[in-house]
């Protein structure tokens, strides 16, 4: 019998923000041996959960954070929610990250084959339910799946996918609708966010149509450079959001201090830190 040959990924392993990710000191194939690999992919979390309110079912993909994200900053890496924030923060929640993340770059195959029986499951359940299945699959990525796995979006036509990204050439491909040689696929929605560095790129990207997902802190305005805000916070399904739009999020966890202006500070914020500093 012979032994099945895994395909790896070709992307290149970056840094990480968590400080309990075991990419800080191993390898993927290091971390399998350690950790096994994970059983399923997609997880739901209390934001997900609030787009039922809007008839939608959807399911985020966790990979550990930092390590498929090129285009973040430092200020990102620090006070990303993927290990910030309510349950990230566990290391059970960290070393499940680090499962999926190095699954995927060892043995491709196993993991896109775990990731169609979750959405597979997904679709059933979502109809059972009579609600709309929906997908992220960067939650706390920014893998081109569009470009790397589009197959996936026509094998699930009937599922939405939408994601936020930092990586302008893959925003501009959605608005236009076309990638290089063949269309965006219809069911990928995406949301730019802003960071600290690209403030002339999400401008642009607004006067095209698209929309900027901006952190605030402690007040999501209802307007913000001469744009209507929407409050993010209601619901996950950013797919169902008006165009040519921000999509305001109040800053979570540590996210609450930052100063580099990743986090845009509204104007009681050092007041309202003050209170909490005091608490």
């Amino acid at each position: 019998m012979t032994e099945r040959k895994t395909k790896r990924s070709l992307l290149r392993v970056l840094r990480t923000g968590d400080p309990q990710s075991f990419f800080h000191h191993f390898t993927a194939k290091e971390i399998l041996e350690k950790l096994g690999p994970p059983r399923q992919l997609l997880s739901t979390s209390t934001k997900t959960d609030k787009s039922r309110k809007v008839g939608v079912l959807s399911k985020i993909l966790y990979l550990t954070s930092g390590v498929f994200c090129p285009s973040a900053t430092q200020s990102c890496l620090k006070v990303c929610l993927g290990h910030s924030s309510g349950r990230m923060t566990m290391l059970q929640s960290a070393n499940a990250r680090d499962r999926r993340s190095a699954l995927y770059l060892e043995d491709q195959e196993h993991f896109m084959h775990l990731l169609r029986a979750d959405l597979y499951y997904l679709r059933a359940e979502a109809k059972a339910l009579g609600l709309v299945p929906a997908v992220r699959l960067n939650g706390t990525s920014d893998i081109p799946w569009e470009r790397l796995h589009g197959e996936l979006f026509t094998e699930f036509n009937d599922i939405q996918f939408y994601d936020y990204t930092k990586l302008r050439p893959r925003m501009w491909h959605f608005l236009r609708g076309r990638l290089v040689d063949q269309p965006f696929p219809p069911n990928y929605h995406l949301t730019f966010s802003l960071s600290e560095k690209n403030n002339s790129d999400a401008e642009a990207l607004l006067e095209a149509g698209g929309n900027v997902a901006v952190v605030f802190w402690p007040v999501v305005p209802d307007c913000w450079n001469g744009y209507h805000v929407i409050p993010a916070d209601k619901h996950d399904a950013r797919f169902l959001d008006k165009t040519g739009c921000v999509v305001g999020l109040s800053a979570k966890g540590i996210a609450r201090e930052d100063l580099s202006g990743f986090v845009v500070r509204t104007a009681d914020a050092s007041a309202r830190l003050n209170v909490l500093n005091a608490a």
